[in-house]
């Protein structure tokens, strides 16, 4: 055995870091600290006492389970004519409520490629169970492993541990073995269940150079990275001078000494997490730590570098027979698109008339990708597309119009946001387009809704960034829209000598509102919009509903309703009217102290409401609510409420403007006071008494 001081080539090692598997994403540079001692780990397996039955002073016994300790450690050593990845895990649960049952049930994800897969090894689990003051535990029987095929290139194991009751304490352990370099595997401190102990550690030998994203609005106990001694063995099969491994021929071991990057993140106590009102998806929020294998270094070598660019990305999307060669193949649509040039001088009308065109001829499947699965040509005999096809087919709809458009790489909320430091293709799941203008102005258009027009991504889209790709390498581009969410209340409305409030309502919806609305209908009937809004206003009576503007996307979408409100018997002394109480904001959506993300409305709000209200002639106003006028940090947002008699009418105006598509978590106080006012406000009475 000889010791190698020196670092291998990085051509003794093919591997095909190119691929990727489905949960791999991230970025962390290594750095180097001075060497630290070893930790001693935070949980030994099978260590369950009596005692650990007794309840915790800070267990939340309302959730129905609990992670009482989550360990694992990636680390890599040398193999079999190369490295591997060694991960090892090790989770003990507390079960409280019988909802808590699903968590004894475990699914381990495996990568496999080319003849190569990711190994399962060392499999325990026990449940434990308190009978007369004894533990009683029960083993993992291998008849409760399963095995199932998720694609071509993963399969997922699963296991369910046996006995469990309430009050049961499981626990479980096991290793995955990887030749996969690329896969060092990511971490996930929270869960739906509170975590009283979470800790991940990695140790990495200084030739491999990872990135990681820490995803996480909660704090580190432990975060730490320091430069330990590293030192592996390689066993290499004797080979001859064509590179064939000798027949029965003794295995080399070649020593390996250097220094790793020590790397260890803890969290403690981390509460349970929980959906809250505008958020995108839950992986946005949920703290978790994800890698990347940027590139490899081995002394006096060149550096590999393996995670691409967004150039590169950019010039291979471009030159891919799905993707950007066929914009440049004439399709049905052509020769309509072109005669467009003529029809429409103006170039908005022009520019709405090839969407609808678009979205005239191909109906989307609801499926979002990136690619096409036919030429675009073909996609127009069959009607329907996914929404690659549908976009990739507007561009080249849009340049044959004579427009200059190029592909705009969304991930939509349901996918997770953009880390724009990592050029990997899997963030995105969604092509839309982007318009420039002849005055330079640019516009994103998307044709796989047909009732939206050009400046109108459908709310799924917009999530931060998205990446414009042509010829020059791309560039990030605002998803943040130009138009906002806004309804419009106006309402004369009569009050009489027995309380009864009538009149006539009309609601409008302008923008996203507008298009809400639009696809309210459009999946129902009105009757049913009308029953949705009677809802709304269960002590009013509406009848003879009038629909504007069903059709005509591009103006406002507005119903006008008769109202009611029944009152007493005999006329009253005084009255009490709290007309906003029905018309305005009736809640607030906010309704936790504290948030520890930000709200994500997706686009800026406007909620206005002006009413006319007409009193009894035998009627004064004896009290009213006070004006008011608040607004929010930073010109984030105002609230107006402006109430003003004239004669024998009172004209009351109430406009919420929420100016900012996102608020920060250290903003959610001032907003969640915003609407508890707004609240407040409009359920404040206006006061009439007979004269």
């Amino acid at each position: 055995m000889k010791e190698l001081r020196l670092f291998l080539s990085p051509l003794s090692f093919p591997y095909a870091f190119a691929d990727r598997p489905l949960l791999s994403s991230g970025y962390v540079t290594s750095c180097w600290g001075h060497f630290c001692r070893a930790q001693q780990a935070p949980i030994q397996f099978g260590d369950v006492k009596s005692a650990d039955f007794a309840p915790q002073a800070k267990a939340d016994t309302t959730a129905a389970a609990e992670i009482l300790c989550d360990f694992g450690q990636s680390k890599i050593k040398g193999g079999d004519e190369g490295f591997e990845l060694v991960f090892e895990r090790t989770t003990r649960l507390r079960i409280h409520r019988k909802a808590g049952y699903a968590w004894a049930t475990v699914q381990v994800p495996l990568y496999h490629k080319d003849g190569r897969k990711e190994e399962l090894n060392g499999l325990k689990g026990f449940t434990y169970n308190l009978v007369n003051g004894q533990v009683v535990k029960e083993k993992l029987n291998k008849d409760a492993i399963f095995e199932e095929k998720i694609d071509a290139n993963h399969l997922r194991r699963s296991f369910t541990l046996p006995n469990v009751r309430e009050g049961s304490i499981i626990e479980y352990t096991y290793t995955i073995k990887s030749d996969f370099l690329f896969n060092l595997q990511d971490w996930q401190f929270q869960y739906t269940i509170p975590v009283r102990w979470s800790e991940y550690r990695t140790l990495v030998p200084q030739f491999f150079i990872y990135k990681s994203t820490v995803h996480s609005y909660l704090p580190f106990a432990v975060k730490e990275s320091q430069a330990v001694a590293y030192a592996t063995s390689i066993r290499m099969a004797k080979k001859d001078s064509y590179g064939y491994q000798v027949a029965n021929s003794a295995t080399n071991t070649m020593q390996i000494s250097a220094q790793a990057l020590s790397s260890r993140w803890v969290m403690k106590d981390v509460a349970a997490f929980r959906d809250e009102p505008y958020m995108t998806t839950a992986r946005d929020y949920i703290s978790s730590l994800d890698f990347e294998l940027d590139g490899i270094q081995y002394p006096e070598q060149k550096y590999q570098q393996i995670t691409s660019t967004w150039e590169k990305i950019a010039s291979e999307l471009l030159n891919d027979e799905q993707f950007g060669l066929g914009l440049s193949k004439n399709t049905p649509l052509t020769n309509p698109a072109t005669a467009l040039v003529a029809q429409y001088p103006d170039p908005t009308e022009r520019l709405n008339a090839a969407v609808a065109l678009v979205q005239r001829t191909v109906r989307y499947n609801g499926q979002n990708r990136l690619y096409t699965t036919a030429p675009l040509k073909r996609i127009c005999e069959q009607g329907a597309g996914n929404a690659a096809e549908l976009n990739l087919l507007l561009i080249n709809t849009l340049r044959a119009a004579g427009f200059t458009a190029e592909p705009l790489l969304i991930s939509t909320r349901s996918h997770g946001r953009i880390q724009t430091d990592l050029p990997v293709l899997s963030q995105f799941n969604y092509v839309a387009a982007l318009v420039t203008m002849p005055n330079k102005q640019e516009v994103l258009v998307d044709a796989t809704d047909p009732l939206t027009t050009a400046g109108l991504l459908p709310e799924r889209c917009l999530n931060g960034q998205g990446r414009l790709i042509d010829k020059t390498g791309g560039r990030w581009v605002s998803l943040v829209p130009a138009q906002r969410y806004m309804r419009y209340t106006t309402a004369q409305l009569a009050l009489d000598e027995q309380g009864a409030l009538g009149g006539k309502i009309k609601l409008e919806h302008t923008g996203y509102a507008g298009l809400e609305a639009r696809e309210q209908l459009a999946g129902s009937t009105e009757q049913q919009f009308i029953k949705n809004l009677q809802q709304r206003w269960p002590e009013w009576t509406l009848t003879g509903p009038i629909f504007n503007n069903v059709a005509a996307s591009q103006q406002p979408f507005s119903v006008e309703v008769g109202v009611k409100i029944p009152g007493g018997e005999a006329a009253a002394t005084t009255l009490y009217v709290q007309p906003l109480r029905h018309l305005g904001e009736a809640q607030n959506p906010f309704r936790l102290e504290d948030r520890q993300f930000p709200v994500d409305f997706g686009m800026p709000h406007e909620h206005s409401q002006t009413i006319v209200l007409t009193l009894p002639d035998s009627y004064e106003v004896q009290e009213l609510p006070a004006n008011l006028l608040l607004t929010l940090p930073n010109d984030g947002g105002r609230f107006q409420f402006n109430i003003t008699p004239q004669q024998n009418t009172l004209h009351i105006i109430s406009r919420l403007q929420l100016r900012k598509a996102e608020y920060s978590a250290q903003e959610y106080a001032s907003l969640r006071e915003l609407y508890s006012r707004v609240v407040a406000k409009h359920a404040e009475a206006i006061v009439v008494k007979h004269k």
